[in-house]
């Protein structure tokens, strides 16, 4: 072969020892400044520029195209790094915190009034829909009964039910739509 590479397979090259130390002369300098600035110390860094070259040559064989070298052995430093730092992290239970304790789960109270303001708008825009319609979302959606339950109670079949109830959605959420646009414009011209 021209290239320097013998084939591994129908299609496959394998990168010789010769071709590969070839490509890392010129981007060595640049992964140990990398592995460098990431680690730190010095002997961590030699200690893991053997692994990480060690690495890309037993891999070698998975780079498709030589040109993309330098980001390939770049990809191979930083995956080594993230890696040494999760197995270096280590693990602390919350049993090694006495005073440790969960904070409230409650609502917060600026929470609490933002659902009583979307529950109030949702009251209003639910005013101005038909009867019927109130009935087949309130049955449905705030109660949560069955279809077979809803048709009993609005006294209609099942496919009528579901008709009216997919109106009644439809119906609101334009209520909704056209009710927020009106409520955020005053709040726009004020400011």
């Amino acid at each position: 072969m021209a290239s320097g590479m013998p084939s591994s397979g129908p299609g496959e090259r394998l990168m010789s020892g010769e071709t590969f130390e070839a490509l890392l002369a010129p981007n060595l300098q640049f992964v140990r400044r990398l592995v460098q600035t990431r680690l730190g110390a010095f002997g961590d860094a030699e200690d893991a520029m053997q692994e990480i070259l060690l690495l890309a040559f037993t891999h070698r064989d998975q780079l498709r195209d030589q040109a993309k070298f330098k980001t390939w052995l770049w990809s191979i430093a930083l995956n080594y790094i993230r890696m040494r730092f999760r197995r270096d992290r280590g693990v602390v239970s919350l049993d090694e915190f006495p005073g440790f304790e969960i904070p409230d789960a409650a609502i917060s109270p600026v929470a609490r009034l933002e659902r009583i303001e979307i529950r109030d708008f949702l009251c209003a825009c639910m005013a101005q829909l038909p009867a019927r319609d109130q009935a087949a979302i309130r049955l449905r959606d705030i109660e949560g009964r069955s279809l077979r339950e809803t048709a009993a109670a609005l006294h209609s079949s099942l496919s009528a039910t579901k008709s009216a109830h997919f109106r009644a959605r439809k119906r609101l959420g334009h209520l909704i739509r056209t009710n927020s646009r009106r409520a955020v414009r005053p709040a726009r011209a004020a400011a």
